[in-house]
């Protein structure tokens, strides 16, 4: 925000009264104001009507008694004793109309300040007349529409001590000269002319206005040279001669004392270094000298100006060199601006110390290096203007509110990657959000605490990351035409809908897609590309229906596949089983992709888990690394050599010992299968056993049946293995305490027999483990193995429990009656009678319900709101 300094009128307010009662005006007077008032006052079309005017000129009544008085009318002064009218201010009063010297207005001889600024006089004259004024000590008629050259009578106003004739409509200054006005005028203290024509030089008489405080001659074409006596005038603390291109200037050596607060000398030939002695300048609060010929460096002296200074502007020079250090112990300035010059170096980590920075600019320039990350200190920043910047890294700030409008015209042409992460952004100013970085490769918005709907990058972005946020609605057709993106990643919001069918046009570019966490819904949509570039894919925790895209059969480079808790129909996808990389693993490891995490748990898969899909997938039977490196993808600018960005780590929700685990990295070396809570069918293939390298596997809640294959006992990294609610039947083999890095065994709730082997981690496995079989005997069970003799062994292979799980319970009740009466009394078969009763429960709630039970407990794992 650039900073001006405001020169105040010395003209009195006529809000200002004593409390005695003064003599009334002049009827005379009187007479003037409201002949003035007639003339000039048109308040209907004041050209100032949005601001508030100083007087309202509708208090101005000829009515007699207080209404009558003059002195008490908005704007207008009284001197306390003879009630002379002496002071109008009508600044913004809604004056409009041309002026001359027959006009009121000048009849009020007694008149020491006038201020007629921001009304119309309509390109009128300064009226001669004017000059019989000899009291006025202020004048201002600034922005008022008065134009032509002013009238020699002004010289005749010998005790001005403030004169404001700035931005009119075209006055000149000729004849008489700017020299005849100061040899004139010697007791101005502050002189403003700007916008006034003059084509002559600052004449040497400057040096005699020694009550000058402020001189602004903006834009009055002067020229020649300014005399060095300006700059030592003993009062002045304003001067800005800025916008006079033929005006040449010479800084000089400044002693120390110098009053001097703003010092603006934009846009003339100011030319040669900055002098040193500028840090002698202890009260300068402005320092602008813009689009000059300043060479050179930057004194370090700048720096000593931290006491006051709060604007710095010496963009579009010639400055060359590094930014001294000195300068950013500026901890008052809020405008900062070195923009267009030839500095080089880096940018110093003390940039931090500029805590006051609201406007920062230092583009166009030959900086290189990082940005430093000390940069995130400075919360009161609101612009910064790096136009050759390409890296934007703020994350990491606790950034909150909405992203601030500016921001989005930050290095527009040239800004490659922007990190907004982990802040609490809430959004965007407007929607649709209008992104104008053409060449922005990679958005990072994730973890904040965005809301509105998903705003959509430009066609060249790579890497986009929007996850964990609060984003909603549908993802919009238009995301179909990111025909680079590489990395998309919405997880964890609350977008809704169906997927547009075009995004499968992306295939042939998108290495990670990660939709996880939102509220999709329909059919996964085909890959229709013959490419299929992807490596990752997440689509787990929302609603996807119908049947698994076949063109999965094309992604060759698919390594981590998580589908779970959604409501997916289909068989087995066997067509993962095709994919020719994961069938042999190959020398170079950029050639050699791998499926080493399969999540497909709480869908509608059916079918068996025939061997053959698990021979194919040599990847988990051979080992990648056992140190600790995540899944990761390298965000880097393409086409550019080792100009890498940083890393996006995979993520994802596990079933992991039981619990739903959030893994926010995954190493590489992890390799998961689960696909619990569907409807697989048939046994467990043998050839499981061959993935030698898998540490989770989960079968759970399914209708597998046949024995537990021993082959298991190869998976000696297994760390857990869920085989719990299924059909599973047999004896749990004793090979498997061969797995002693498992930490979590679950074949609770099968139909499983015999002794629980007891050895090695074994040893560790409690109750639960073990529930809902009933011919399971031995510790960590209270039942004895010898207690299962006399039961009936489970059903053989011809008798489905499913189908028929009455028929053997039957002819067990009829047993256990009998084991009732062999005791000799009623007690006996009333307690055998109570045992058949809850043994035939068990067996109908596990096997005639079990389906329904394990629906219901489906359903409320997927945690969402439907």
């Amino acid at each position: 925000m650039a900073v001006s300094l405001i020169l105040v009128h010395p003209v009195l307010s006529s809000g200002a009264r004593p409390t005695s009662r003064k003599p009334k005006c002049h009827e005379g007077e009187r007479s003037a104001l409201l002949e003035f008032k007639r003339a000039f006052f048109n308040k209907s079309s004041c050209r100032f009507y949005d601001y508030p005017m100083t007087a309202n000129l509708e208090s101005w009544q000829a009515a007699e008694g207080e209404g009558g008085d003059c002195c008490a009318w908005d704007g207008v002064e009284c001197d306390d004793e003879t009630g002379c009218v002496i002071g109008l201010d009508l600044e913004i009063s809604c004056l409009q109309g041309p002026i001359s010297s027959n006009a009121s207005l000048f009849r009020l001889v007694h008149l020491r300040r006038l201020n007629l600024a921001y009304n119309d006089f309509k390109s009128s004259r300064i009226p001669s007349a004017i000059g019989n004024l000899r009291e006025l000590t202020s004048l201002v008629l600034s922005e008022s529409s008065f134009r032509g050259q002013i009238p020699r009578e002004v010289l005749n106003l010998t005790n001005l001590s403030f004169l404001d004739l700035s931005y009119n409509n075209g006055l000149e200054l000729k004849s008489p000269s700017l020299e005849n006005l100061l040899r004139s005028l010697t007791k101005l203290e502050g002189l403003d002319l700007s916008d006034v024509s003059m084509s002559s030089p600052l004449p040497d008489a400057i040096a005699d206005l020694s009550n000058l405080t402020s001189l602004v001659l903006v834009n009055c074409s002067l020229r020649g040279e300014l005399p060095v006596a300006t700059f030592e005038l003993p009062r002045l603390k304003t001067l800005d001669v800025s916008d006079n291109e033929n005006l040449s200037i010479r800084m000089p050596e400044f002693r120390r004392g110098n009053p001097l607060k703003s010092l603006s000398l934009s846009g003339t030939r100011c030319s040669g270094q900055l002098p040193s002695s500028l840090g002698n300048l202890s009260s300068l609060i402005k320092l602008d000298i813009t689009r000059c010929e300043l060479s050179g460096v930057i004194p370090s002296s700048v720096g000593e100006l931290l006491v006051r200074l709060t604007h710095l502007d010496l963009r579009s020079n010639k400055l060359s060199g590094e930014i001294p250090s000195s300068l950013m112990n500026l901890t008052k300035v809020n405008y900062f601006d070195l923009s267009y010059n030839r500095l080089t170096g880096r940018i110093q980590p003390q940039i931090s110390g500029l805590t006051s920075v609201v406007e920062l600019d230092l583009s166009h320039n030959r900086l290189e290096g990082p940005m430093p990350s000390t940069i995130s200190g400075l919360k009161n920043l609101r612009v910064l203007a790096l136009d050759t910047l390409k890296w934007i890294d703020l994350s990491y700030n606790g950034i909150s509110e909405q992203v601030p409008r500016w921001m989005l015209n930050v290095s527009t042409k040239n800004l490659v990657h922007l990190n907004l992460s982990n802040n609490s952004l809430t959004g965007f100013s407007s929607y649709p959000v209008e992104f104008k970085w053409a060449n922005l490769q990679t958005l990072d918005l994730r973890y904040n605490r965005m809301e509105g709907p998903l705003p959509l990058p430009l066609r060249s972005i790579s890497f986009y990351l929007a996850s964990n946020n609060k984003l909603r609605g549908q993802i919009q057709p238009a995301i179909c035409q990111l025909n680079s993106i590489q990395i998309l990643d919405l997880a964890s919001n609350e977008l809704s809908g169906v997927l547009p069918s075009c995004l499968s046009n992306l295939s042939s570019t998108l290495w990670t897609l990660s939709l996880h966490g939102n509220r999709f819904y329909g059919r996964i949509p085909q890959l229709q590309k013959e490419a299929c570039k992807l490596k990752m894919v997440d689509l787990s925790d929302n609603q996807f229906e119908g049947l698994l895209p076949r063109g999965l059969r094309k992604c060759v480079g698919l390594e981590l596949l998580n589908l779970g808790n959604n409501r997916i129909t289909d068989t087995f996808p066997s067509q993962l089983g095709s994919l020719p990389n994961l069938k042999k693993p190959q020398n170079n490891h950029q050639h050699f992709p791998k499926l080493r995490i399969i999540d497909l748990s709480m869908n509608n898969f059916s079918g068996g888990l025939p061997s053959k899909y698990f021979d194919f997938w040599n990847a988990m039977k051979f080992t990648k690394t056992d140190e600790m490196v995540y899944y990761a993808d390298s965000i880097f600018q393409p086409n550019v050599h080792k100009s890498s960005f940083g890393d996006y780590d995979y993520s994802m929700k596990i079933f992991n010992k039981g619990i739903e685990t959030k893994y926010n990295k995954i190493l590489e070396y992890l390799t998961v299968i689960d696909l619990s809570s569907n409807g697989f069918v048939g046994e467990i293939p043998s050839s499981i056993g061959s993935l030698t390298e898998l540490h989770l596997l989960n079968l759970s809640h399914n209708t597998i049946n046949g024995s537990i294959p021993s082959s298991l006992r190869n998976l000696t990294k297994l760390k857990a293995l869920d085989l719990s609610r299924n059909e599973l039947t047999g004896k749990i083999p004793p090979e498997l305490t061969q797995l002693t890095s498992l930490e979590f065994f679950d074949v609770s709730n099968n139909h499983l027999s015999g002794p629980i082997p007891r050895e090695k981690q074994f040893n560790t496995f409690e109750n639960g483990s073990y529930a809902g079989n009933f011919r399971l005997c031995g510790a960590p069970l209270t039942k004895k193995c010898n207690d299962l003799k006399a039961l009936p062994p489970p059903p053989s292979n011809g008798v489905s429990v499913k189908e028929e799980p009455r028929t053997w319970i039957k002819e067990l009740n009829w047993k256990v009656v009998l084991m009732g009466f062999a005791s000799g009394s009623v007690i006996g078969v009333v307690v055998g009678l109570n045992y058949t009763v809850r043994i035939e429960r068990w067996f109908v709630n596990e096997f005639c319900q079990g389906k329904q039970r394990r629906r219901r407990w489906h359903r409320r794992r997927r945690r969402r709101v439907v």
